[in-house]
């Protein structure tokens, strides 16, 4: 069958199925623009919302997002980006409760775990995977175990690897 373009249906439907299957397999990456702006974003300017965490390029977009959040929340979504889940770090040991010491710690699995004493990095090595799955079943985002390159360069704790951003 003919459209009057004069394009084959077959065509036309193929194409519009393919758009179809590449929509739902889509992506959406973490926060880069303004919801309100479309501009850069500030790490320091954000709210917290459902436990994700938008953030905006100034203070006034805040004001601005409060009036229609569902609206911002959908033209991200649209534009591609989605909230980040508000960060969870490790404030307690995992063996013992109490709050940890970052002077004692284990890595294990790429992540680093700290602990309140030096006895329970013992318990924690005995069973690791166990202390490791309450962590992340309880939503605590790890800390990724620093590479060896930054501890060879003695680089500090808050630098970045040049494949971080």
């Amino acid at each position: 069958m003919k459209l009057s373009s004069g394009i084959n249906f077959a065509v036309c439907f193929t194409l519009a199925f393919a758009v179809v299957v590449n929509a739902d397999e889509i992506k959406l990456k973490p926060q880069e623009l303004c919801p309100v702006m479309d501009a850069k974003i500030n790490r320091e300017v954000y709210r917290d919302q459902g436990g994700k965490r938008i953030y905006f390029c100034c203070t006034p977009c805040i004001e601005k997002f409060n009036i229609d959040p569902e609206g911002y929340l959908q033209k991200m979504e649209t534009q591609g980006f989605a909230p980040v889940n508000i960060p969870n770090p490790q404030r307690e040991c995992p063996v013992m409760g109490g709050e940890i010491n970052r002077d004692i710690f284990s890595d294990y699995e790429g992540k680093r775990i700290y602990f309140c004493c030096p006895g329970c990095t013992t318990a924690f090595k005995a069973d690791p995977a166990k202390y490791l799955r309450e962590l992340i079943s309880t939503g605590i985002d790890l800390e990724d175990t620093p590479s060896l390159s930054r501890y060879y360069r003695g680089a500090s704790e808050g630098e970045k690897d040049n494949h971080q951003h």
